[in-house]
């Protein structure tokens, strides 16, 4: 890339094209000339330092970096950059050593909890714990064996958010959440009935016929596999806007393994509903971070025209988000499923599936529970 595909990628400050390019993997002799290009501008390394901090890619920054800058980093921005990989590193660790004690107690009871995100996704896509930050963990398992898992975590000294939805299989929250007795560890646990963002709720069975080991601290762990994890991923970033540059860089870095069977990635997003998620996610992450994505497979993205505008309408409010009124949402979750129905079926569903927020607003009788899809969109319209 140049400095003008820079100013393409990021137009509004060289600080947040620092932050992308210096973000987005291993170095290209492009790239190199790229990142010297913007470390010649006057910055405000304040900006620099708390973007990457904002955006969880402090650890990337400050491994990748000083490599190309030289003298160029201020040394208490460096030091700064620093302060932050080394606490993330640290806590990465904490968090790893936890979900090997989950995860070894689950496999022990034959519960198929799978881990995914988080440590995993760190030695997945980026061959390093440390590189890749996160502040919770997430699992992926049946809803059938949610009953059991709940029990074995609180045995382990968990205790649930919220434990009146523990029973109750009419309401299904976002994810059923766990924080540990130190208050030092979140845990999500989600299945496929917690997975409303995808078009539609999924089939896990295949998805669970596809583990592939990682090895985490030591210890091989079963997550899904690069293709079915790129789908993951893609499905979350859109839930959230695609609002932090981590989980671009977390689509980028997956792209980089040669062996990733692009074919069977795209079909499965096919079956699944979700081509457009992932259309828009390889645009992301080859627009911000010139991601090194197939030519046939980024062609095939490009040939969405949907998928290009939505990609560049959430590129160019990444670093400068601004609310979004609840027509706009509307649009924006019709634009995430191909055809004009099915679109707005997706986004009807979503604007009517009961959440947390709604239980703790209002609480009903447990006959009344399906009152709370009929009251959910004038719940959202007056927020």
């Amino acid at each position: 890339m140049t400095g003008n595909a820079s100013s393409r990628r990021c137009p509004l400050r060289p600080e947040y094209g620092l932050v992308a390019a210096s973000a987005g993997g291993p170095f290209s002799a492009a790239r190199r000339a790229e990142i010297r290009i913007l470390l010649q501008e006057t910055l405000a390394w304040p900006l620099v330092i708390e973007t990457a901090r904002v955006h969880g890619v402090a650890p990337l920054c400050y491994a990748q970096l000083p490599a190309l800058a030289d003298a160029a980093v201020p040394a208490d921005s460096l030091a700064a950059l620093r302060a932050a990989a080394v606490a993330a590193a640290a806590r990465n660790m904490q968090l790893a050593a936890k979900l090997l004690e989950i995860n070894g107690a689950c496999a022990g009871a034959g519960i198929s909890l799978v881990p995914y995100k988080g440590p995993v996704l760190g030695e997945m896509a980026y061959g390093n714990l440390a590189l890749r930050e996160f502040a919770d963990l997430d699992f992926i398992l049946p809803h059938a064996e949610l009953v059991a898992a709940w029990k074995l975590i609180e045995g382990l000294g968990y205790r649930p958010e919220s434990p009146a939805l523990a029973v109750s299989s009419a309401l299904i929250p976002g994810e059923y959440a766990f924080l540990s007795a130190e208050n030092d560890a979140r845990l999500e646990l989600h299945t496929e009935r917690t997975l409303r963002h995808f078009p539609a709720l999924p089939n896990l069975g295949p998805f669970l016929s596809r583990l592939k080991p990682v090895e985490v601290a030591g210890q091989p762990v079963a997550t899904f596999c690069r293709e079915d994890t790129l789908i993951l991923l893609a499905v979350h970033g859109a839930k959230d806007y695609w609002s932090k540059l981590l989980w671009v860089c977390d689509v980028a870095w997956l792209a980089r393994d040669p062996g990733c069977d692009w074919p069977a990635a795209l079909e499965r997003a096919d079956h699944v509903r979700c081509r457009r998620m992932v259309n828009v996610a390889l645009l992301l992450a080859s627009t911000l971070l010139d991601a090194a994505i197939p030519g046939g497979v980024l062609a095939a993205a490009r040939a969405d025209a949907r998928a290009v505008s939505q990609a560049d309408w959430l590129a160019g409010r990444l670093f400068v988000p601004q609310p979004l009124s609840r027509l706009h949402q509307a649009r924006y979750r019709m634009g995430m499923v191909p055809g004009l129905l099915p679109g707005i079926r997706y986004a009807a569903r979503l604007a009517t599936t009961p959440a947390a927020d709604d239980w703790n607003a209002l609480r009903l009788p447990a006959g009344l529970n399906f009152a709370y899809a009929l009251l959910r969109p004038f719940r959202l319209l007056k927020k």
